[in-house]
C-alpha cells in the first residue's frame, strides 16, 4: 500500500511540474529562452529585469510550483524506498500473487 502511495505522490509532483510554465510566460512576453525547463536562478535573473508587476507575480508563482515539484518528487522517492523496505519486513504484495 505504501508503494501505491508513492505513485500517488509522484503524480502530484508531475502536476506541479506541468503547472510550471515559466518558459511559456517569458516567451509570450517577448523574452527569448533556450531551455524549456528554466532553473530557479534563471527565473530570478529575469525577474530582476522585468518591470511588469503581473508578469513578476506569475514568475513567482512558477518558482513556488518548481519548489513544490522538487519537494513532492523527493517525497515520492522516499515513500517508494520506505514501501520497498516495508515489503521486505511485512510482505503483503507477495500474498496477493
Amino acid at each position: 500500500m505504501v508503494i501505491i502511495a508513492s505513485i500517488f505522490v509522484f503524480c502530484i509532483a508531475a502536476v506541479f511540474r506541468l503547472l510550471d510554465n515559466s518558459a511559456g510566460l517569458l516567451i509570450s512576453n517577448g523574452i527569448s529562452v533556450s531551455p524549456f525547463y528554466l532553473k530557479d536562478t534563471e527565473i530570478k535573473e529575469q525577474m530582476d529585469q522585468i518591470k511588469d508587476r503581473q508578469l513578476r507575480k506569475k514568475l513567482k508563482r512558477t518558482l513556488i510550483f518548481q519548489k513544490l515539484h522538487k519537494i513532492f518528487l523527493v517525497l515520492a522517492i522516499l515513500t517508494f524506498i520506505a514501501g520497498i523496505v516495508y515489503e521486505f519486513y511485512n510482505p503483503s504484495l507477495i500474498k496477493l500473487l
